[in-house]
């Protein structure tokens, strides 16, 4: 056999087997039961924290003002700023959302928890 034939042999072999293991259930993408959604909040410069156990966050500023967030931890000196008008999609497993908006400001966000 010749290196082209061996390559288009293993080729075919690993389809098979990938087809195999999908059909069986062994190979799947990751799916979610449930979600949850929160078409509107209002965010101070206080702060504010949800108790939103979940894999995926969508949270997106709908308000005037930017937002800063964290995930299981209190904005301090690291946090993600969204703007007005976008959104930002936070692939991650968490229980707290901590939200706040800048310094003698507040706005509103919409939030999206995939769990």
């Amino acid at each position: 056999m010749s290196g082209v034939e061996i390559l288009n042999f293993l080729k075919w072999s690993l389809g098979v087997i990938i087809k195999r293991l999908e059909e069986e259930g062994v190979l799947s993408e990751p799916t979610f039961k449930d979600h949850k959604f929160i078409p509107e909040v209002n965010v101070s410069d206080a702060g504010v924290s949800l108790q939103i156990p979940g894999l995926l966050y969508k949270v997106k500023v709908v308000g005037d003002y930017p937002v800063y967030l964290n995930i299981d931890r209190p904005v301090g000196s690291e946090y993600k700023v969204v703007y007005p008008g976008s959104y930002y999609v936070i692939p991650r497993t968490g229980t707290t959302l901590y939200l706040k908006a800048p310094s003698g400001f507040s706005t509103k966000v919409a939030i999206e928890v995939l769990r």
